[in-house]
């Protein structure tokens, strides 16, 4: 089962803090990928870090119908 927060939970101050924390990671994740001269296994560790803060981020709209 995958988590979902539901709308109090997405407007409380924790989320607010978590998501603006992983956002910045995730840009600075995205920099360090493109201006690095990584190897092919560096390149894979950062790919797989960048898509772990996408999948924490989408906690906030795993519950939103679109």
């Amino acid at each position: 089962m995958k988590p979902v927060l539901d709308d109090h939970e997405l407007q409380s101050g924790v989320w607010k803090k978590l998501q603006a924390y992983l956002e910045d990671e995730l840009a600075e994740r995205r920099a360090y990928n493109d201006s690095s001269s990584l190897n092919e296994v560096e390149t894979a560790v950062v790919r797989g870090e960048i898509n772990r803060l996408k999948k924490l981020l989408r906690l906030g709209t795993a519950n939103k119908t679109t």
